[in-house]
């Protein structure tokens, strides 16, 4: 129940059938908060067609939001992220997804505060990056009387798409890279004709774009596991682990 925002890819059902059913859970536990579902034209459509013909009475608003697949976009910021999108190139209208945390607030040590008596005014222009002089020349270094602010960190979901160097330059330098791998090296032709990727494209990409870590999936039911995919994303990008369910990645905070 504190979910706010649904951001959908594209509209093939293995990235959106689950959301009637979501939005059905909802109801059943008497949601009345707004919700943003942000997605491809056609996907208010289906939602409304599926509710219209299960007689469904919806308890709350879904605000929909109509996703560009021609040019990246801020779909959603508040103060501590920004939630962007970018297109990618796949046989129906599709974007991927790009999460950024804004940048920290400072925060002033205490020991500092105590130590040159900080009024309210002085703390605020330290937690805006500035230093303090006072008039009797006392100077109050933001450096010294701030903590570290960490490094803001990043999230990409590249989402079902065919091999596009362009998809580097939306992602670029994020902390973390979820990018499809359905096909190995062998089945590149197929990959192009389908409009997917292969793992070691996906690990090109991410070499390209300089991220922190990739995630592939998406696997080919035709593999009976993700090693042989990850074996050949890691011989581009070692830093790659594959996707899979229940797995969770934390991004540690730097400063």
């Amino acid at each position: 129940m504190r979910i706010e925002h649904i951001a959908i890819s594209h509209l093939h059902g293995d990235h959106y059938f689950g959301l009637p059913g979501l939005l059905s859970t909802f109801n059943l536990l008497g949601r009345t908060k707004p919700l943003h579902v942000y997605g491809p034209k056609g996907l208010e459509a289906i939602i409304r067609q599926h509710e219209e013909l299960a007689g469904s009475v919806r308890s709350f608003h879904i605000s929909f939001h109509v996703t560009s697949t021609e040019s990246p976009e801020v779909l959603f910021e508040d103060g501590t992220v920004r939630l962007e999108s970018f297109p990618v190139k796949h046989r129906i209208p599709t974007t991927g997804f790009l999460l950024r945390e804004k940048p920290w607030e400072p925060g002033v040590k205490r020991e500092m505060v105590k130590r040159f008596g900080l009024v309210p005014t002085e703390i605020l222009a330290l937690k805006r990056g500035e230093d303090v002089t006072r008039a009797d020349g006392t100077h109050i270094a933001f450096s010294k009387a701030c903590h570290p602010v960490p490094k803001p960190r990043s999230y990409a979901f590249s989402a079902d798409t065919r091999y596009w160097e362009k998809t580097a330059d939306w992602v670029k330098g994020v902390d973390l890279l979820y990018h499809e791998a359905t096909f190995g090296s062998a089945l590149k032709d197929q990959a192009v004709r389908t409009f997917h990727s292969t793992a070691e494209q996906a690990g090109r990409i991410a070499e390209r774009a300089g991220v922190g870590q990739l995630v592939i999936g998406h696997v080919s039911a035709r593999y009976a596991g993700a090693e042989e995919l990850l074996g050949e994303a890691r011989a581009v990008f070692p830093n790659t682990v594959a996707a899979h369910d229940g797995l969770v990645l934390e991004i540690p905070l730097a400063c």
